[in-house]
């Protein structure tokens, strides 16, 4: 068990619910049916196939249960099996705010029911961490260990580096003046990040980073807040993503879209179903639709090759 980190509390994303995280390992087999599709220039990402809300996990069972058999090819054709998936980052993969399965889990129970063979699901994320706090983590020996030891390393981070204020500020404007040195530290936390994580992983480990679909309030609960703050919201999630995509790309690493997973290719669809009551977080279906994305990340031809 990882030590520090694998039971501690911490205060939620962005409002300060405080919440227990706790290492999990995954059990059940679940599969996801994924496809996926090249995005930002020089990083292979990947997106998640049409999804609709309360759709069975396992290709071709309609309870959503069934053998790993009926979950479609081995994840990354070509590779070795994965017998472990750890996450690290906020309160996504923590799964805050949705009494659900987090998509760290999700993705391990799914690896394992395509495999054949059990996949371990540590989850060291910590709601209200930010990319600052998830290197200092990386000090910790048992983390570091958990780092290079997980076949498969999904990060979700960097949404508390910013504070919700400016969105709505004229002053910050269309440039997001006033996030600049924000996102600059985010860039160089993110590739101080992933080299550190490259450094320990074992041979063939892989790293996917996803972005957001809002680094702040969204969908109904956005809107509520008016159509300045949505904007400027979406404004400031589409440079975080773009940070993320960039670092992931520096570093080798994969990148899962959640963007456009979740508000589509033109980003106005309504995300609402997919996102816990506080508007913030998650929610299961959102939680499955990470999952997907993740997965095609890992299960897509790499393009660079």
């Amino acid at each position: 068990m990882f030590s520090g980190y694998a039971h501690q509390r911490f205060r939620s994303r962005r409002f300060g619910t405080a919440v227990t995280i706790l290492a999990t390992a995954a059990t059940s087999a679940v599969a996801l049916d994924v496809a996926s599709a090249s995005g930002v220039p020089g990083t292979h990402t990947a997106l998640a196939a049409p999804w609709r809300a309360g759709s069975p996990l396992v290709a071709g069972s309609p309870g959503g249960t069934g053998s790993p058999g009926a979950a479609g090819p081995a994840v990354g054709e070509g590779r070795r099996a994965v017998e472990s998936v750890l996450g690290l980052g906020d309160s996504v993969p923590a799964g805050s705010a949705c009494e659900c399965v987090s998509y760290v889990s999700l993705v391990a129970e799914s690896l394992s029911a395509r495999q054949g063979t059990p996949v371990a699901g540590p989850n060291l994320a910590a709601a209200g961490l930010t990319t600052q706090g998830l290197l200092d983590m990386l000090d910790d020996d048992a983390v570091r260990a958990g780092v290079a030891g997980a076949d498969l390393t999904v990060i979700t981070i960097g949404a508390n580096d910013f504070e919700e204020e400016g969105v709505e500020d004229d002053a910050c404007g269309a440039d997001l003046a006033c996030y600049g040195t924000a996102l600059e530290r985010l860039r160089a936390n993110m590739d101080a990040l992933l080299s550190r994580i490259h450094a320990l992983r074992g041979p063939g480990g892989r790293v996917v980073v996803t972005g957001y679909w809002n680094v702040f309030l969204d969908g109904a609960a956005g809107r509520a807040r008016g159509p300045k703050y949505v904007a400027g919201s979406d404004r400031l999630t589409v440079a975080v993503n773009a940070a993320l995509a960039a670092s992931a790309a520096a570093s080798g690493a994969l990148f899962a879209d959640l963007h456009t997973a979740f508000k589509g290719e033109e980003g106005t669809r309504d995300d609402t179903g997919l996102l816990a009551a506080d508007g913030d977080h998650p929610g299961a279906e959102g939680h499955r639709l990470i999952a997907e994305t993740v997965l095609a990340a890992v299960s897509a031809p790499d393009p660079r090759r």
